[in-house]
C-alpha cells in the first residue's frame, strides 16, 4: 500500500525539519512526501525543498491549513492519506502499523493513533490523550467514540472521495477537523491503534478571536447535518449557549461591554430555553452579573 503523508506548511522554519525527519525515518517506506506550503514568509519552503527526492514541494498563496491540506490530499498518488502537521512528530513505526491495520480489515477506512503531548522543544510532557473516548460527548455523538487528531489519522484515499475534503471556510486554523470526523465517520468503520504512535507539539496558540468564530462555524455545520437527530440536536444546542456564553466573556473583556452583556443574556435565555442546561444558564447568569461590579 502506497502512502501519501500530507504535510500544510506556514511558518515553521524551526520545526520542519525534524518533523520531515520524522517521515523518513520511517519503518514504512512506500510513500511519497507532499509539502503544501501556504504563503510561508520565513524561508521554511526553501529549507525543506532539497531534503529527499520523495517530497513534492508546492506553494500556494495563504489560504489557510483546510486549503493546504485539501491541495496536498487531491495532488496524492497513494491509497492512503497520511495527515502530519508542520510541528508534530511520528513514532517510526507509526506509518507501518496503520497500513498493516487498513491491510487485514477492509471495512476500516480510518485508523487513528494515540497521541503524546510535547512541549515546544520536543520533550515529552506526561500527557497521553486516547484515541479513542467514547466518554468524550462530542466523539460517542459524531465520531464513533473516536478522537482523531489530524497528526494520527491514515485516511484511505476513497473515503476522502466520498466524505469529501476539508471544509475551508474555516480559514487559518481550528476545528475543519472536527468538522470531517463526523461525515468520514458516516461513510467507514473507524479503529484505533491504542499507542502514542503521535507526538503533538504544544507550539501555537489560536487567537481567540479565531477560536471562537471557528467554534460557532462548526456548530452551524454540524445543526445542518444532524439536526432532526434528538440526542446530537440537544447537544449542539447547549454548545450553542455555551459559546454564547465564552464570546459574553471575550467581549467584555476585550471593552465591548454592551455588547458583551447582549450575548450573555442570549447565551442565558438559550440555556434554560431550548438548550436546557442549568449548568451554562448559572455560567452565563455570574457573568453577567459580574459585569456589573
Amino acid at each position: 500500500m502506497r502512502v501519501s503523508v500530507v504535510i500544510p506548511l506556514y511558518n515553521a522554519r524551526d520545526v520542519i525539519r525534524e518533523t520531515v525527519r520524522s517521515v523518513l525515518g520511517q519503518t514504512w517506506q512506500d510513500f511519497e512526501l507532499l509539502v503544501v506550503d501556504d504563503g510561508s514568509s520565513d524561508g521554511s519552503g526553501d529549507l525543506i525543498k532539497t531534503l529527499d527526492p520523495r517530497l513534492r514541494y508546492f506553494r500556494q498563496e495563504n489560504a489557510g491549513v483546510a486549503a493546504a491540506r485539501n491541495r496536498g490530499i487531491a495532488e496524492a498518488k497513494g491509497e492512503a492519506i497520511a495527515l502530519l502537521d508542520h510541528d508534530d512528530l511520528w513514532h517510526p513505526a507509526k506509518l507501518e502499523r496503520q497500513v498493516a491495520v487498513l491491510a487485514e480489515r477492509p471495512e476500516v477506512g480510518m485508523v487513528i493513533t494515540d497521541v503524546a503531548h510535547i512541549d515546544r522543544a520536543g520533550k515529552p510532557m506526561g500527557i497521553v490523550g486516547a484515541g479513542y473516548n467514547p466518554g468524550e460527548t462530542f466523539a460517542r455523538l459524531f465520531v464513533q467514540g473516536y478522537v482523531p487528531t489530524p497528526s494520527a489519522a491514515m485516511i484511505r484515499k476513497k473515503v476522502l472521495d466520498v466524505a469529501g475534503g476539508f471544509d475551508e471556510a474555516f480559514g487559518s486554523a481550528g476545528m475543519d477537523d472536527h468538522e470531517l470526523w463526523p461525515r468520514i465517520a458516516a461513510v467507514c468503520t473507524i479503529a484505533n491503534i491504542a499507542e502514542p504512535l503521535t507526538y503533538h507539539r504544544n507550539r501555537e496558540i489560536k487567537p481567540a478571536q479565531i477560536a471562537l468564530e471557528h467554534r460557532a462555524l462548526l456548530i452551524e455545520r454540524l445543526l445542518k447535518r444532524f439536526g432532526d437527530l434528538p440526542e446530537q440536536r440537544q447537544y449542539l444546542l447547549r454548545e450553542q449557549a455555551l459559546y454564547c456564553c465564552d464570546v459574553g466573556k471575550h467581549l467584555i473583556a476585550s471593552g465591548r461591554v454592551s455588547q458583551g452583556r447582549t450575548m450573555l443574556v442570549k447565551g442565558l435565555a438559550l440555556s434554560l430555553g431550548r438548550a436546557r442546561s442549568v449548568k451554562t444558564g448559572w455560567r452565563c447568569l455570574s457573568r453577567l452579573v459580574r459585569s456589573y461590579g
